[in-house]
């Protein structure tokens, strides 16, 4: 894709998801575009230095959203995982709805695994996908995207890997779907590539599933010393509001928001011994799960080539239909 197009706007390109996005887009010789609110500020610069254009303005700032997508090609929206849900849905539409006034050929929006096709009730639940209607509503060419957790939040301190064991949700045999967040990029890098395809679609992107022992071969294999793997006590996930809606979410197919990740994540590690996480899990998970590959699109209910028993899972990176 040559870069004399017309350039993608990138929202939140100075967090982990718009930064993923705006570099797999660079790399595709896509121009791009990111809306920034300090231009000179230290992640800001890194952006500018790697090519990206900067632009200047806030989710608030509706005339510099509009400046901002002036002559571009696409937008990538990604909106923060602390908004309230008001904040979030009124941001979200907003976006949208300026994209469609500009005449924006492409839109893409990142929801997330916990949007379902009806509202529950559940603030952190509903604001995704009160946006996601919007935007089907609307007269554009535009792809929503829901990426399953981040495999990078698995590392992050209070889960017990400085103390050489991992706590989580998961029971031994039970899966979960993850994304590396560069994965999330190069998905949304092809979205882009492939308008008419990807058009009019809601798709859901993972890399892997794993079980609750996937995880303690996987973070033994990246620390290089035994990680034993336990499922938290019933006790603590009764006395974690956060924590305790994971296992009946992921039941029901419904995981929990980012934002509600972030929360479980730092209540625990008020209540326990907490350390800077150990070295090299991280990106030791991403080299495992991140192969490089082209994603490709895949019905939804495709055997599995893994566990014959997961009807919906696939061990190398693809786009999951929904």
């Amino acid at each position: 894709m040559p870069n004399d197009k017309p350039p993608i706007l990138v929202f939140g390109a100075t967090g982990r998801q718009g930064g993923a996005v705006a570099r797999a887009l660079r790399q595709a010789q896509w121009s791009v575009r990111a809306l920034v609110r300090d231009t000179a500020a230290p992640r800001s610069i890194a952006l500018n230095d790697a090519g990206v254009e900067l632009a200047q303005g806030s989710l608030e700032d509706i005339e510099a959203i509009r400046a901002a997508m002036k002559g571009v090609h696409g937008v990538f929206s990604v909106l923060p995982g602390n908004l309230a849900q008001e904040e979030e849905v009124r941001a979200g539409i907003s976006i949208a709805d300026i994209a469609v006034e500009r005449g924006v050929r492409h839109f893409v929006y990142s929801s997330g695994a916990s949007a379902g096709d009806r509202l529950t009730g559940v603030a952190r639940f509903d604001a995704k996908p009160r946006i996601e209607a919007h935007v089907r509503s609307l007269p554009i060419t535009a792809t929503i995207i829901r990426p399953m957790i981040f495999m990078e939040m698995l590392a992050r301190p209070g889960f017990g890997l400085e103390e050489g064991r991992y706590s989580f949700f998961l029971r031994p045999d039970q899966a979960m779907q993850l994304i590396a967040v560069s994965d999330i990029g190069k998905f949304v890098a092809a979205v882009f590539a492939d308008r008419s395809r990807f058009g009019g679609e809601t798709l859901k992107i993972a890399g892997d599933t794993v079980t609750g022992s996937d995880l303690e071969a996987v973070l033994t294999q990246a620390a290089g010393r035994p990680i034993a793997y336990a499922r938290f006590s019933e006790e603590t996930l009764m006395a974690n509001p956060d924590l305790g809606t994971w296992p009946p979410a992921l039941k029901q197919g419904r995981l929990p928001t980012m934002s509600t990740w972030m929360s479980c994540a730092r209540s625990i590690r008020k209540s326990s011994r907490s350390g800077p996480g150990f070295p090299g899990t991280d990106s030791g998970l991403s080299r495992r799960r991140s192969d490089g590959e082209r994603p490709e699109a895949v019905n939804r209910q495709a055997p599995c080539q893994r566990r014959p028993d997961h009807g919906s899972c696939h061990r190398r990176c693809r786009l999951l239909r929904r």
